[in-house]
Order: C-alpha cells, then structure tokens, then sequence
C-alpha cells in the first residue's frame, strides 16, 4: 500500500518527469553527436546521472528514447507550422488571387526560417546536429519527423506553387520547384551559412533580414510585385 501511495505523491511525479525530462535532453545532445548507433545506453545512462533500468523504465529500449527525441523535435515543429497549414487548406478551397498565394507561400518560408534561426530554442545545437545527421544517417525512427513535415510544410507549399504555375501538385516542376523554394529557409539548419557570415549571435533583427530576402525572392520568382 505504501509503495502505491508513493507513486502519486506530487514530489515523487515531478522527480519522475524531471528525471525523464534529464534523460531526453541528454539523448539528444548524445544522438546528435554520435549518431543512434554511436550513442550507447551506458553513456546515455552515466551522463544522465541515472541508472541502466531508468531508460527502459520511461522509453521501454534506446529505439524508445530515440522515438521519444524525434516526436518531441516533430510536436515543436508541428505547433509552429500546422495551423498556418489548416489556413492555407482553408484559403485553397476558393480562388485566392496570385498575390495572396505568394503572401501565403511567404508567411510559411518566414515560420521555417524562423525556426531554423530561432537561438531561444532550448538545446538548439544539438537539434542542429540532429537534423544534419537525419540528413546523413536515415532511422526508420526519424519519418516521423520527415513525415510531419512533409505534411504540414512541403504539401501546403506544392498546393500553393501548383496554384502559382498552373500545374498539378504531384508534377515534378512543381515538386522541384516547391523544394528549392523551401532549400532558401532550410539552408540555415546548419552552422555552415553562420560561419560564412561570422555571425557569432543571430538575433530577432537578423531573422527578420533572412525573411525579407527570401520574401523579395519568392515575390521575384512569380513575378508579382511587393507591396509598399
């Protein structure tokens, strides 16, 4: 009876998901730097200050806590994107004139970039690391992850570049065309663009420069001029 009691106890609830919460901030910064396979559950364990059996515990095996990792990245990425994705459902269900396609295009590329850039993130290297090594190292573990952005970025953005050239969503010009547009947010992801620019800090000021380029571009592409 004592034994069920202590389990509801507030103190030993937050113990538990602090404990959890240790557990997945370090598996990212583990994953991200040695990959799935590099990162074994005895770092992950020693490093977390807890104990072989707590990982199974909360994640039930290392594929559970590297699940874990990928869904926490997707739900961030998700909350920031899907509703713009439902408005642009919403928008497309009528005849949405050009510049506001464009508009609509645009507004999804300024919450890409926004996340690609945003330094407030918590643990925003290692997320860095992990998309590069997403990249590089495919898990069947991380289509979650692509899925979701597939869904709620890529297709909403095909529907509105097929509106844009008169083509249908699954043409490959459209397709093509669609991911180089995306390419001018997602090249931030990695570190490569911020050494180029000696950017030792980012900043809401320089965001917003990122997102007024890639807007004038996306307005010179389908020609349709910026408003004052």
């Amino acid at each position: 009876m004592a034994d069920t009691l202590s389990r509801f106890r507030p103190g030993t609830q937050q113990r538990g998901e602090d404990t959890r919460r240790r557990i997945l901030d370090v598996a990212l910064e583990l994953f991200a730097a040695d990959g799935f396979e590099g990162a074994s559950t005895r770092a992950l364990a020693e490093r977390a200050g807890v104990n072989l059996p707590a990982i199974q515990y909360y994640f039930g095996s290392k594929e559970g806590l590297y699940r874990a990792v990928v869904a926490e990245i997707a739900d961030h990425s998700v909350a920031h994107v899907a509703p713009l994705a439902a408005r642009i459902a919403q928008e497309l269900k009528d005849e949405p004139s050009r510049r506001r396609l464009v508009g609509l295009l645009c507004d999804m590329l300024d919450i890409v970039i926004q996340l690609m850039l945003d330094e407030t993130v918590p643990n925003r290297d290692s997320r860095q690391k992990f998309f590069a090594r997403m990249e590089c190292e495919p898990n069947p573990a991380t289509n979650v992850l692509q899925d979701s952005l597939i869904h709620h970025v890529f297709r909403p953005c095909t529907s509105i570049v097929a509106r844009l050239v008169h083509r249908r969503p699954d043409d490959e010009q459209v397709l093509l065309k669609t991911m180089t547009l995306i390419g001018q947010a997602k090249i931030f992801c990695g570190w490569g663009p911020q050494r180029v620019l000696r950017w030792d800090a980012i900043g809401e000021r320089r965001v917003r420069a990122v997102q007024a380029l890639v807007r004038e571009q996306v307005h010179a592409i389908f020609r349709v001029p910026r408003s004052r």
